[in-house]
């Protein structure tokens, strides 16, 4: 009787194992991946990676979001469940954020800042700065000798407002606009021997009078001041003595002119 009464145990214990195996096990399938990486002036960069997610039926997106809120935004726990599911663009990010949406397009979003710019300056000139991206910014794109975006990956790169793109772009990108701003769109798959993207920004050209200076000066200075009046008293000698001044000057071109007469 002890022994059925094991054994019934064991197959209980077994039993609930099993179901919390099965929990664990999540049935679902990556669509999409979509990478937009914003350069903004000041040289700080913004990334947010997006994973669209499909599943079989509803209780496969049910146990997919009892995984979600138990996990929370520990990214870590996270890239267990998926190793993708960490930032793509390599270990210098900070203010990393995660956060899974539901809806008729699913997906889990990663957002996080780098830590150094995506960018490093080339040839400065008087009025323009050259700019180019750093290659090992994207290291995990890279396999066997070959830049290779995967097949319903995108990856976007905003450019700050006014840059202009300069030389080739490679591998080959879809050029759009937001704004103010040239986004590059690297749609995979697409691969290749060569990274490249390049662009300039050109430098706002400073007034050579700067009318802040001039106008602390004239209002708020007392040689700014005594300046004011003596024009303001120079100026209306002018109007008082303008009918004078018109005789003068009638006299001096009737003196002066040559009129033939026929």
């Amino acid at each position: 009787m002890k022994r059925t009464w094991v054994f019934l145990a064991l197959a209980i214990i077994l039993l609930f194992a099993q179901t919390a195996f099965a929990a664990e096990v999540l049935n679902y399938s990556l669509s999409g991946h979509n990478i937009n990486i914003q350069i903004n002036p000041d040289g700080s960069d913004s990334v947010v990676e997006k994973f669209f997610i499909t599943f079989k039926d509803d209780l496969a997106k049910a146990q997919f979001r009892d995984k979600s809120t138990a996990l929370g935004t520990i990214l870590e726990e996270w890239t267990k469940i998926n190793p993708l599911f960490t930032p793509s663009l390599g270990d210098k990010s900070t203010n990393k954020q995660i956060a899974y949406t539901e809806g008729d397009q699913s997906y889990l979003q990663i957002s996080y800042s780098l830590t150094e710019p995506l960018t490093a300056k080339g040839k400065e000139a008087t009025m323009l700065t050259e700019y180019s991206i750093k290659v090992d910014y994207f290291n995990s794109f890279y396999q066997s000798g070959l830049w290779i975006i995967p097949e319903k990956t995108t990856i976007s790169i905003e450019l700050p407002p006014g840059a202009e793109i300069k030389g080739t772009i490679q591998p080959d990108a879809i050029i759009s606009s937001s704004g103010a701003r040239k986004v590059v769109n690297w749609a995979g798959y697409k691969s290749g021997n060569r990274l490249a993207l390049n662009y300039v920004l050109w430098k706002k050209i400073e007034p050579v009078v700067d009318i802040n200076a001039i106008n602390t000066f004239l209002f708020k200075s007392r040689e700014g001041m005594a300046l004011i009046a003596i024009i303001i008293i120079i100026l209306a000698g002018l109007v008082w003595q303008r009918k004078g001044i018109y005789g003068k000057i009638e006299d001096f071109v009737e003196k002066h002119s040559t009129i033939k007469e026929e």
